[in-house]
């Protein structure tokens, strides 16, 4: 393989669009193509990053590595004949419409060698990059908020538009395996699944309460981490943290017993290191360069997609 990967980008809308300015700035790969079934739209993200765009998807195979950024219901049909041809694929969350489906790009993964990872860029976010650094101790609880207005033009499910992503952070921040996932959802009059919220126990008693919304009128991207002695607020939005401990309280006397309490706050230094697409985008050079450890991030993949089966099975 060469120093620098060609990479083309399968997809150009608002994601793929994305991925092709990320991949076209990056100093450790080469943009070759941008590809996808509208000619127009190809070339209206190819030209102005110096690429030819192309309806032709075939072309994807002549490259070192592929961006899958087109819609879900298509990942498979995409990504499966490139992985079995050994060509690394970084394919947009959620990996394919059903456990099954993202077996199969597993397995086409671990037959031909070939990376596979995928999209899940809150991972990169600073903020949790710094949350991970804090946690000495063994959290019990995680609370995540991710909320957004309503957008008409968006029909895929809320679960895995924005649920999937505090799913995978739980996993991440708590550890272990979840042994029992519920929750509920709203569907929207026209059809379209807006709001899930879901409870997942894991083996160690850890417990994550993640609620996801488009029926919101803000948007929130939050997670709260507690443990016994600290708890840990993140905002993904800021990429910004505070710490909070709780100091034992004590009766004081001064004209009468008076309670008093303290709580210690404090708002560590995040270090940012690049725009989370862009850091996600590098790592995946590192497992498209060399295979190291593309048998972790293959293990990391399967648990959020099943914990996605579980919620739809659940709710549906």
């Amino acid at each position: 393989m060469t120093a620098s990967p060609r990479v083309a980008v399968v997809g150009a809308g608002n994601m793929g669009a994305n991925h092709a300015r990320v991949v076209a700035a990056s100093p450790r790969a080469e943009l070759a193509m941008v590809l996808d079934v509208d000619a127009d739209r190809a070339d209206a993200v190819a030209r102005p990053l110096g690429v030819e765009g192309s309806t032709d998807l075939a072309a994807a195979a002549g490259c070192d590595a592929v961006v899958v950024a087109a819609t879900t219901e298509v990942h498979l049909d995409i990504a499966l004949p490139l992985l079995e041809a050994g060509v690394s694929c970084l394919v947009e969350k959620p990996l394919a419409d059903d456990l099954v489906a993202v077996d199969r790009l597993i397995g086409a993964s671990e037959t031909s060698g070939a990376a596979l990872m995928c999209g899940f860029v809150e991972r990169f976010n600073p903020a949790v990059v710094g949350a991970r650094a804090l946690l000495d101790g063994s959290p019990v609880h995680l609370l995540g908020i991710r909320h957004s207005p309503h957008n008409p033009r968006t029909r895929s499910s809320v679960i895995d538009d924005l649920l999937i992503h505090d799913i995978d952070l739980a996993l991440d921040l708590l550890g272990g395996s979840v042994t029992s996932v519920s929750g509920g959802h709203w569907v929207s009059p026209e059809g379209v699944e807006e709001l899930a919220d879901c409870t997942m126990v894991f083996d160690h008693g850890a417990v994550a309460t993640l609620s996801s919304s488009r029926a919101s009128q803000r948007k929130v991207r939050s997670l709260s981490l507690s443990s016994a002695d600290l708890l840990v607020e993140i905002d993904l939005l800021r990429h910004d943290l505070t710490t909070y401990h709780h100091r034992s309280g004590e009766v004081v006397d001064r004209d009468g017993p008076i309670y008093r309490a303290e709580t210690v706050v404090e708002i560590p230094f995040v270090r940012h290191t690049g725009e989370p697409l862009a850091v996600q985008f590098d790592h995946f050079v590192d497992l498209v360069t060399s295979d190291a450890s593309r048998d972790a991030e293959r293990a990391s993949l399967r648990a959020p997609h099943a914990a996605v089966a579980q919620i739809k099975a659940g709710v549906r």
